[in-house]
């Protein structure tokens, strides 16, 4: 049974591993020796690039989230029922909820002074490097939190969602920015966007992508947003299967986009989407780009995800 792939920048290839559950997303350490993966049941483990390494977590709520502080001594896991988990070296604290809603990403200011979570509901906390104290951020009404990631000078997060009508607003909102302290909607829109993936270049180019679900009168429709701190740039397209993720390559050249039945895409600086062969009809999470110091020690962990797309994030 394959859980993972590996992408080498033309190719994605089945990578033999057999975890005990199955997991949902991968956050690799910034220097790139290791990254950890987590999912259901409150699994965890590390993969070394050859070899899985099981985590005893303490919990058994599905982890949705992971990310490790810029100096790599600490990740904080995030998921069901406000679970949110810290690691240093090898051992795992759940912390005190604060809340009980789902929590689905995590992302740590460039300084790593502090880390934002968002999950369901518009929920956004704040965790404290120095103390350990987290806390609810107050902020403009959101429905689901999907994505979330730190412009590179720490100024703020810009936080996907899905713009749903249930939310309350007769115009929903997608986009989201959140300076540490207060969350704001800043982009809404006519359809109820799904809007899965965030990720900035080095030099600040910022990727949005995700999916309008079909609707009385349109089609459904992949859709991608590009801004470079100035301008925002747009398109949609229609493909066999929606965007469930995205990221930019460490090099910046080019953002990988994986999504529904073996969706396997690139985007160019400017927008351009060349869809690639996958090989595969299962849906894609990720990617996850190991950093390297040149082009040729990066790849990207590419999940497979369950047979339902709204369970894959």
């Amino acid at each position: 049974m394959t859980v993972a792939y590996v992408f080498d920048g033309e190719t994605l290839a089945p990578l033999p591993l057999q975890p005990r559950r199955t997991p949902r997303y991968a956050a690799w350490r910034p220097d790139g020796a290791s990254a950890i993966l987590c999912g259901n049941g409150g699994s965890a483990l590390i993969f070394d690039g050859e070899r899985l390494h099981s985590l005893e977590t303490g919990t058994r709520q599905n982890l949705r989230g992971a990310a490790w502080a810029p100096d790599g001594k600490t990740a904080l896991l995030v998921g069901n029922r406000g679970a949110v988990l810290r690691l240093q070296g090898e051992e795992i604290e759940e912390l005190p909820p604060v809340t009980g809603e789902n929590l689905r990403r995590v992302a740590w200011h460039p300084d790593g002074a502090y880390a934002l979570i968002a999950g369901n509901a518009g929920t956004v906390l704040r965790y404290e490097a120095a103390s350990g104290a987290m806390w609810p951020l107050p902020g403009d009404r959101a429905h689901t939190l999907r994505a979330i990631a730190f412009r590179p000078d720490g100024a703020f997060a810009l936080v996907g969602a899905y713009a749903s009508r249930w939310a309350g607003y007769p115009r929903p909102h997608g986009l989201y920015r959140c300076d540490g302290r207060y969350l704001q909607a800043i982009l809404a829109s006519e359809d109820e966007d799904d809007l899965l993936a965030v990720d900035w270049t080095r030099d600040g180019l910022a990727l949005v992508a995700g999916y309008r679900p079909a609707s009385a009168g349109a089609r459904a429709a992949n859709k991608l947003l590009l801004y470079d701190g100035s301008t925002w740039r747009g398109r949609e397209w229609q493909s066999a299967g929606a965007v469930l993720g995205g990221a930019w390559r460490p090099a910046g050249d080019y953002a990988l986009l994986c999504g529904e039945g073996g969706l396997l895409a690139k985007v160019d600086r400017e927008g351009g989407v060349e869809e690639l062969t996958s090989g595969t009809n299962d849906n894609l999470i990720g990617p996850f780009w190991r950093p390297g110091p040149n082009a040729t020690d990066t790849y990207a962990l590419v999940l497979k995800g369950p047979g339902e797309k709204v369970y894959t994030v």
